[in-house]
């Protein structure tokens, strides 16, 4: 098998044409057309290695459980690759548009329907066999790409088992959780809190609890988001990000409402499902109106009419919350939490 970089000249030609030529994508089965559009030979060959073949395909497959095997398939026959190149639009869309164009075609069902609008078919097209919305985007976004650095991110070369961190996050939503875990989070680089994730939701998986995404895990996640603005997530250990997780998805179980409650349009949206509409994201989380550890809160308690002042910190020597005041993480000026049968109003936050 031949691997090629698409050439930056091909590359640009093909995205700013697509509002002409995205049927192209939809009618033609190979890609010989690629040539006439491009005046030339669109590619430069990479490197050749062992033929592989992505996940099957056929009209009973799970969407999710394809995805779910590529990200090990790709990462496992392209493990070579270096961050430069695995950062490079123009090596996963040479990918996209030569070995697995045809595979593409049938993966986003374009070799048996037509596109619905120009707009959202260009979108797709952009997405899917381009970058679209920025490099991090590009990578998490890219049919090919998005494999590849979950796997990475997930490989662990030690274990008899070296996929067994995607094992446990599983392929259930798989395209929400590569958003939610690999892109809308910077942590999800750093392998000690995404190890301290994932056994967090191993946790569950070995009690038999099953727990949704947007219930449990996406406000957990935010969570972490927001403590990580006052203190370095990378200073903690894997047991103290697990313990940090288990906590919160126990206490939104429990019904304590501990959890941050997350918009899922503000910097949750979905990176691309099997939706022909594709939303654009920002490359990063809008944080800084959230609440996070380090703040002081100044909340008015409804009932006495009293004024209170609440640190958002840790007790000493600990990685602990107070309750009320975790209850307060990720809320904005104007909000008001509930917490011990009170209700409290935040009138300002300071972040200084």
């Amino acid at each position: 098998m031949k691997l090629y970089f698409m050439k930056k000249e091909a590359l640009d030609i093909l995205k700013s044409n697509l509002d002409m030529i995205y049927n192209m994508y939809f009618t033609e089965k190979d890609n010989r057309w690629l040539w006439k559009i491009c005046d030339g030979n669109p590619f430069v060959e990479f490197k050749e290695i062992p033929d592989f073949s992505l996940a099957h395909i056929d009209d009973d497959s799970l969407k999710g459980e394809i995805e779910f095997q590529n990200c090990k398939l790709v990462y496992k026959n392209l493990s070579f690759l270096t961050e430069s190149q695995a950062c490079d639009e123009r090596l996963w869309a040479g990918l996209c548009h030569s070995v697995f164009y045809e595979y593409l075609r049938k993966r986003w069902d374009y070799d048996k329907k037509k596109p619905k609008t120009q707009k959202e078919a260009v979108s797709n097209i952009k997405s899917r066999f381009f970058f679209s919305g920025g490099i991090r985007a590009g990578l998490y976004r890219n049919s090919i790409a998005k494999c590849w650095w979950v796997g990475r991110n997930t490989y662990d070369a030690t274990n008899s088992n070296p996929f067994e961190k995607l094992d446990i996050i599983g392929s259930n939503d798989i395209s929400s959780k590569i958003s939610d875990i690999f892109y809308s989070n910077n942590f999800s680089s750093n392998p000690v809190i995404l190890t301290g994730v994932v056994n967090a939701l191993k946790n569950f998986k070995d009690e038999g609890t099953q727990l949704t995404l947007k219930e449990h895990i996406r406000p957990s996640l935010q969570l972490l988001n927001a403590i990580g603005g006052g203190v370095i997530l990378d200073c903690l250990s894997e047991d103290e990000i697990t313990d940090i997780v288990v906590d919160n998805i126990y206490g939104i179980i429990q019904g304590d409402n501990l959890g941050v409650e997350v918009d899922s349009e503000d910097g949750y949206a979905d990176l691309d499902d099997d939706n022909e509409k594709t939303e654009d994201v920002s490359d990063t989380l809008n944080e800084d109106k959230y609440i996070v550890v380090g703040h002081k809160v100044e909340v008015l308690e409804i009932e006495t009419d009293a004024h209170k002042i609440i640190s958002v910190n840790y007790l000493p020597g600990t990685t602990n919350i107070p309750p009320l005041a975790k209850q307060l993480l990720g809320k904005i000026e104007g909000d008001t939490s509930f917490f011990n049968g009170k209700t409290y109003q935040i009138l300002k936050v300071d972040i200084s």
